[in-house]
């Protein structure tokens, strides 16, 4: 390698969206209309997974600038998915966030359905 490195993408799992929480907050946000409730290849699905991947251009082994970063979900099951704009995955974002504190312990059950309630 030279004195310019080269790309390097980091794909960070930012978490689960399920199914039913995607058709209730669908009826309400009008920016998630295009992506389906159930996954349309294998339709097995309970939950999405959500992604964010980040490409770092990197100089004699230092990461300098972070390029572009790219948002999308996926069906665990089949891995079927797609790219999501950046609206869409700030939605997914804050849903994924509340599962996560609530699935490890740190918000109750009352503030976690507050919490998607909220949205």
């Amino acid at each position: 390698m030279g004195l310019w490195g080269k790309d390097i993408a980091r794909t960070k799992y930012v978490g689960q969206v399920y199914v039913d929480q995607l058709s209730s907050v669908k009826k309400e946000k009008e920016t998630l209309q295009r992506i389906a409730v159930r996954c349309e290849n294998c339709g097995n699905n309970d939950y999405y997974s959500i992604y964010e991947t980040s490409r770092l251009f990197r100089v004699l082994n230092i990461s300098l600038v972070q390029c572009d970063t790219v948002y999308y979900f996926s069906c665990p099951e089949c891995n079927f998915g797609f790219k999501l704009e950046l609206e869409e995955f700030k939605v997914l974002e804050q849903i994924a966030l509340i599962n996560s504190k609530y699935l490890e312990g740190h918000i109750s059950k009352s503030e976690f359905e507050s919490s998607l309630r909220s949205m």
